[in-house]
């Protein structure tokens, strides 16, 4: 069994750290609903703000006395402390005594977890039992719902796509999974994006479509359709030691990303370029293999995603490849029929905490492995001159191949161009 430390407070297993809220605070609260509830709850008080990690210290939720349990119910840091005190001491949570408690909480849990970029409303319903039990639902779900900040980039996206406006849910979103046990039994990334992404609409020649569709994404692109998202359940052979089984390798037609995440980032980002949402300030491309700074390139894709993150200060990776093998009977080209042709595209996203709040640069890394050339673009919501931007490009891409795309000194090869451009 865990034993706590220092000011811990056990309530059925879990623990409620006393910070942010100080002795005096709670005892003040305590002294303004009742004087005598002071002695009550000695024993309670010295449980919390224990200094040693002696079992004796811990006070469990059926110690509290009853008449202080909605009050320690406010300072409470998670909903399984929050059922632990209302199992333990249910005559005393009405739905006048809990719904104001529900309210902070979920107010304090959004905040958290999402900052501004998203909002969850209050249920608009009419009976103050109906509104706990959605509220409890959404409680339920942000609490258990696993790691939601692998999401902050994406909602950064989000929040780009529709017009620097949080993304705000509702019941529909919450109720995407059906229930509690499909909620559960779902792989953790993908029932998350259900919900952040039930009611997303993208534009589309004119007409406003549904970003996702059960488990089809629509993708913008040359080909823009709708595509199966398909999480593996192992390793992919393009990521061999990349496997996440709360968010696993995922498949889009013949692209495979390292994560489910990263695959929707990709489908976000393409969705973000081609509506003008985060325009392309700087192109370069090289057809020289050989050449430093096409050789950068390669090192930057190669590199661990870790690695590229820590060079662009609150930067975010992700990746996707494909690999097929080629069959182009009859085409005038030297690459023959039966040849593997891979590529490799990395996109390293850096939002407002490298750029400011509301803006985002991407830079695009992407390399067609040998034949084709490699490339990169930067793209930047910030208005010109761009200094940040380039602060942020010079410090992950280093000085000689940044400065090469920031000048977009393009390197040519007119022998490679001619070949691959009767091949494309």
């Amino acid at each position: 069994m865990h034993r706590p430390s220092g000011a811990d407070l056990m309530l059925r297993g879990a623990l409620i750290p006393a910070t942010p809220f100080g002795r005096s605070e709670i005892c003040d609260s305590l002294r303004a609903s009742s004087v005598g509830m002071l002695t009550d709850v000695r024993r309670w008080l010295k449980g919390l703000f224990a200094t040693s990690s002696d079992a004796s210290a811990t006070v469990f939720a059926a110690d509290v006395p009853q008449d202080v349990a909605p009050t320690v119910a406010e300072y409470v840091r998670s909903y399984s402390q929050l059922e632990a005190l209302i199992d333990a001491h249910p005559t005393q949570f009405t739905a006048a005594v809990l719904l104001p408690i529900l309210k902070r909480r979920l107010s304090v849990v959004v905040a958290s977890i999402f900052g501004g970029l998203v909002e969850v409303p209050l249920p608009q319903l009419t009976q103050s039992v109906s509104i706990i039990v959605a509220i409890t639902r959404r409680l339920f779900i942000l609490e258990r719902g696993g790691d939601w900040a692998r999401w902050r980039p994406v909602l950064e996206m989000l929040y780009l796509l529709r017009g620097n406006r949080p993304l705000v849910l509702d019941d529909d979103d919450f109720g995407v999974c059906g229930s509690r046990a499909a909620f559960i039994g779902e792989t953790e990334a993908v029932r998350q994006w259900k919900i952040l992404s039930r009611g997303v609409p993208v534009s589309f020649r004119g007409q406003m479509i549904r970003l996702m569709g059960a488990n089809m994404i629509f993708r913008r692109g040359a080909n823009t359709s709708q595509y199966l998202l398909t999480p593996l359940d192992g390793p992919s052979p393009l990521f061999p030691n990349v496997f996440d089984p709360a968010n696993p390798p995922t498949q889009l037609r013949d692209w495979t990303s390292p994560s489910y995440t990263s695959m929707v980032a990709f489908v976000l980002f393409s969705w973000l370029r081609n509506g003008d949402h985060i325009p392309c300030i700087k192109f370069w491309l090289s057809w020289r293999p050989a050449s430093a700074a096409s050789r950068r390139v390669k090192g930057l894709l190669a590199a661990s995603p870790s690695k590229v993150a820590q060079r662009g200060a609150g930067a975010f990776v992700f990746d996707e490849k494909f690999s097929a093998r080629v069959v182009r009977q009859g085409d005038p080209s030297s690459v023959p029929d039966g040849k593997i042709e891979s590529r490799h595209r990395r996109l390293v996203v850096l939002g407002s905490g490298a750029m400011g709040e509301g803006h985002m640069a991407v830079i695009w890394l992407s390399d067609r492995e040998g034949y084709y050339f490699r490339d990169v673009s930067i793209y930047s919501t910030e208005p010109a001159p761009h200094d940040k931007t380039r602060t942020v490009v010079m410090r992950v891409l280093g000085d000689q191949l940044g400065g090469k795309v920031w000048r977009e000194e393009r390197e040519t090869d007119e022998a490679r161009e001619a070949t691959a451009c009767a091949v494309m």
